[in-house]
């Protein structure tokens, strides 16, 4: 795949109409692309911590956390290093595991874990995929979290045990 779809989606949001920790959603796509091109874990991690202090933060969510959700199955479409995999899925997951924190809750945005978690669906294969890797644990625990349909994530759980 020649283009990256996960830069398209970085490119198409207004991060300056967002809200941040420390109100500077202006640095999300710069991590986000960062992240994207890791190719080691020192440079993975760093771009995750400049993303985990800014769009969650302990399990409280700040706005921009919901454009950056489409960003993250995105980007498991491109030719990530492996390191790089770890951390889009580990952020995924502190995302959809959160809940909107005190800030967006008086903004108006209470329901903003429940956006995430729907977001987060629409990628919802490209973390199935991720259940035959090395990351499986951490696509279990993202699907635990957005997939309604049960009896499918039981079914898929089960066809892999059997490997």
């Amino acid at each position: 795949m020649g283009r990256s779809l996960a830069a398209a989606e970085i490119a198409r949001v207004d991060w300056t109409a967002q809200h941040s920790l420390a109100d500077r959603p202006r640095d999300v796509p710069a991590s986000l692309r960062q992240l994207i091109a890791a190719r080691t874990e020192d440079e993975a991690a760093a771009a995750y911590w400049g993303l985990d202090n800014s769009v969650v933060v302990q399990g409280a969510l700040y706005g921009a956390a919901l454009p950056v959700v489409p960003v993250l199955p995105a980007a498991l479409l491109d030719d990530l290093s492996a390191d790089a995999r770890d951390h889009v899925l580990e952020l995924l997951y502190q995302i959809v595991a959160g809940e909107a924190g005190e800030d967006e809750a008086a903004r108006g945005s209470g329901a903003l874990g429940d956006r995430c978690r729907a977001a987060a669906r629409e990628g919802l294969w490209l973390v199935y995929r991720e259940l035959d890797t090395r990351r499986r644990d951490l696509a279990e625990a993202i699907l635990d979290r957005v997939e309604e349909d049960r009896a499918r994530l039981a079914h898929h759980r089960g066809a892999l045990r059997g490997k």
